[in-house]
């Protein structure tokens, strides 16, 4: 529909951060449907917004790659995160994570594309802001060819190897911010709803226990996020203390060798000490991959928990702002937009019934690091007697070095018993609430399911 476009503002549009707004469109961008938050903080009315073209709210400060990357990810059928600004009515502006989703039908095409924004509240929105002046900056100069490389150069020097990675980082810490505002709140008039309405209000309260139930899971999930950051802190400084004794066994047996056939013994004890620092490397080295493995699978399953959540939390504020519609039949439109969760809660149920064996492995993947832990330990507990042995024997060489070598080799054994016991009394906290992670993750499932098939009644 042709429109004048109105010009930026320096203001901003009012968005608090405890609301939640969608928007649902066609395969081409049209607007289809929309809740009340979006129109207030877009300033056009529903008739303005209802078959316009979406990006009647985009703002001139957006670079076109971010849009670019947004059409390839949902085309392909994947969720795509993205922070975007946007433009309302009167040109002021205001900033969204927005969080856009295929829409399939039962044959698993797509037929529409919802968008769930949350306004952003962490220091990432700062950093991204930024990082768009330049790409806008390289659009200008480069085309969005030039755009894409700075993007993705940028995201790798801060350590991310895909936009995928970035875009569950930035989502996670934005829910992480609002866990304690970000809540279904179940609207006191539908306690009032007429008897024909009763399921929906069934509804709401399966919701409320699905969201509780995520909450729970993420409870547990966070043991998995200390596991991984403590291990990250503890490994380094382990492979260093490790590498060193590694170096200063080397400087006893260049030691022993001055001693001639008189240093056979130091030449022995610091072969054994080389070799024990070895083994004990190529544990940690294990323990990392096992690690990084770990972290990738905790991270995806973190991100769907989220998913889950900001589904869930939507949908029951689009319940509660339709009372009055539903109060006694479903009206088409509203059973429209029913249908479009509907088929976002099937495939919530679908990804974390898949994502439950990826968690069993994760499961796997804590006791084999527990025992590679008790490995490690084994090796130390035998390095503890080596040096031991070597300080006795020193003890026969007053004017030999062994004496400080063995000294410093006790010093970093006792760092690295207390950097291990550090990890493993987490870890095994962890291996034991395994049963109460798979009965969380279950319960979701089972929620997801109930859910699904009572949205499938409405909605037939």
């Amino acid at each position: 529909m042709g429109r004048n476009r109105p010009q930026p503002i320096n203001r901003e549009s009012e968005f608090r951060p405890e609301e939640i707004f969608f928007s649902s469109t066609d395969l081409k961008g049209i607007i289809l449907s929309g809740n009340d938050v979006f129109q207030r903080v877009s300033k056009y009315s529903m008739d303005e917004l209802i078959g316009s073209p979406h990006n009647i709210i985009r703002h001139p400060d957006m670079p076109k790659i971010v849009f670019k990357l947004l059409w390839d990810y949902i085309q392909s059928g994947k969720v795509i995160v993205a922070y975007v600004k946007n433009m309302a009515k009167d040109g002021s502006y205001y900033w969204v994570l927005a969080t856009v989703f295929p829409v399939r039908n039962k044959e698993g095409d797509i037929v529409e594309y919802l968008s769930i924004r949350i306004k952003p509240t962490t220091e990432n929105l700062d950093k991204v802001s930024k990082l768009y002046e330049l790409l806008l900056q390289a659009e200008k100069e480069g085309g969005m060819e030039a755009s894409f490389s700075l993007l993705m150069d940028t995201l790798k020097k801060l350590g991310y190897d895909s936009y995928d990675d970035f875009m569950k980082d930035i989502f996670i810490a934005e829910m992480k911010d609002k866990s304690d505002i970000l809540q279904i709140k179940i609207n006191p008039d539908f306690f009032v709803l007429e008897e024909s309405s009763l399921y929906i209000k069934d509804i709401l309260k399966k919701l409320k226990n699905l969201e509780t139930a995520t909450k729970g899971f993420f409870s547990l999930l966070s043991h998995f996020e200390y596991i991984d950051n403590l291990f990250s802190q503890k490994s380094e400084k382990i492979f260093s203390i490790t590498n060193e004794i590694r170096l200063t066994a080397l400087n006893s047996s260049i030691e022993s060798l001055r001693l001639g056939s008189e240093g056979a013994v130091f030449s022995v004890i610091s072969y054994e000490m080389r070799k024990n620092s070895e083994e004990e490397n190529k544990i940690i080295g294990q323990m990392k991959g096992h690690i990084e493995r770990l972290s990738k699978e905790i991270k995806e399953i973190i991100f769907n928990v989220f998913l889950s959540k900001l589904q869930i939390i939507m949908f029951a504020d689009f319940l509660n702002s339709k009372t009055e519609h539903i109060n006694g039949c479903i009206q088409d439109e509203i059973k429209k937009d029913i249908k479009n969760f509907l088929y976002l809660i099937s495939a919530s149920y679908q990804n974390f019934t898949e994502l439950s064996s990826v968690f069993s492995e994760s499961l796997d993947s804590i006791n084999r690091l527990k025992k590679m832990l008790g490995k490690l330990r084994t090796l130390i507990e035998e390095l503890e007697a080596i040096y031991f042995r070597g300080l006795i024997e020193a003890g026969y060489y007053s004017g030999s070095n062994f004496q400080n070598i063995f000294n410093h080799v006790k010093s970093l054994v006792s760092q690295t018993k207390y950097d291990i016991m550090s990890i493993e009394e987490p870890l095994s906290g962890l291996v034991e609430k395994e049963h109460l992670l798979q009965d969380a993750l279950e319960g979701i499932i089972r929620n997801l399911s109930d859910i699904r098939y009572d949205l499938e009644a409405i909605t037939n």
